[in-house]
């Protein structure tokens, strides 16, 4: 089975529009050689504002991937697909709540899925977007406002992820050939210097997270019984941890995936190979113990978890937004709209978060001051 494709046709398509392409970093490994690369680049900046009387909303097959720091500061790439998996990108950065966007980069990218999942600010001055035609590492050190660049010494990468300014992953492998085993780099500089680690499980997936170098997870494709991987060093090695067993798995095959949660403790969810999540479990305690997670409706009414911290969680399902206080042990109903829910949230407190509502017409940016309540449309940015 395509790697890629077994991941992605597990997921539903709104949570495939929420989890987010994972992974990639690091250790030196004296029996591994490490792969230079040309000197960092300065990227030549896309200088462009958007500016609108009221909010637009992105249209034809146009999408954006958006992470904000506060009420102010965020970023976003936005993607037109093109032929196959290449197509047109663009970065952008908003100082204002997005009120305006400014265009900080821009190009063609071989792999828009990978370069859509891989902005990832790991603060609010450092961070990471994997892009280009052929796949390198932007670095950007002041809040995007510049970009340098880094070509990468493989052109296969499926996902790149950076813990901290220093330590980052990537998961490489072909995305065309049954069975094929993934490889696994890291980096301690930044992305300036690669290493392959060995080789994970051959039933290792590409949705991998580090919080820290000694704390790493993936999932994985299996038949005999749900679990995931945890790496203590870095990915040197991975250790299987077993999720509690039920009694209907199917008999096809399924997959497993994790997500961190915000300070510590993990979801680890359970998908059937053609349906949607089965299963989720969460763990804090390194995967020794699993607890498992209810959904307010049922699995499969679609939705996906928004993390506000470890135990407060948002979920939308059929129009109503749930919460939960417990890890997603129990539900209540808080708020219900009348149109189309938002299907991607960035839950920033208690009362603010960013979020995308998709109303058939286009993707609309939003954000709401009251908990969700109400949600107010913002600016999205657009390619001028």
């Amino acid at each position: 089975m395509d790697r890629a494709a077994s991941v992605w046709g597990a997921l539903p398509s709104r949570a495939r529009r929420a989890v987010g392409l994972m992974v990639l970093a690091v250790v030196v490994i004296a029996a591994t050689s490490i792969y230079f690369v040309h000197p960092w680049q300065a990227a030549k900046p896309a200088t462009a504002t958007t500016q609108v009387k009221r909010p637009p909303v992105l249209r034809g097959g146009d999408f954006a991937r958006y992470q904000f720091m506060n009420l102010s500061l965020g970023w976003a790439v936005q993607i037109t697909p093109g032929s196959g998996s290449s197509g047109p990108y663009s970065v952008f950065r908003t100082v204002d709540g997005a009120k305006h966007w400014q265009r900080v980069l821009s190009g063609e990218t071989t792999q828009i899925g990978t370069t859509s999942e891989s902005l990832h600010f790991v603060d609010a001055q450092n961070g990471f977007v994997v892009a280009g035609d052929p796949l390198a590492v932007y670095r950007s050190t002041d809040a995007g406002a510049h970009w340098a660049r880094r070509e990468l010494p493989m052109a296969d990468a499926l996902m790149v992820r950076f813990s901290d300014r220093s330590y980052g992953w990537l998961v490489a492998g072909p995305t065309g050939v049954p069975k094929a085993r993934l490889r696994l780099y890291g980096t301690a500089d930044g992305g300036s210097t690669w290493k392959q680690l060995p080789d994970p499980p051959l039933d290792f997936e590409f949705t991998t997270e580090f919080r820290r170098p000694s704390e790493g997870w993936s999932g994985a494709a299996a038949r005999d019984r749900a679990y995931v991987y945890l790496s203590t060093d870095a990915g040197l090695t991975w250790q299987r941890r077993d999720l509690p067993q039920t009694g209907d798995l199917p008999e096809v095959g399924f997959l497993t995936m994790v997500r961190l949660l915000p300070g510590s403790g993990v979801v680890a969810y359970v998908f059937a190979e053609a349906q949607g999540p089965l299963h989720a479990y969460t763990s804090f305690d390194a995967g020794t113990t699993w607890s498992p997670v209810s959904w307010p409706e049922s699995p499969g009414d679609g939705g996906s978890f928004f993390f506000e911290d470890a135990t407060h969680w948002w979920m939308f399902q059929q129009l109503v937004l749930y919460k939960t206080v417990d890890s997603g042990r129990s539900w209540f109903p808080f708020a219900v709209r009348t149109s189309a829910a938002p299907i991607q949230v960035q839950v920033l407190d208690s009362v603010h978060a960013w979020g995308q509502i998709d109303d058939g017409a286009g993707v609309q940016l939003v954000t709401t001051s009251d908990g969700g309540l109400h949600w107010t449309p913002m600016n999205v940015p657009i390619v001028q």
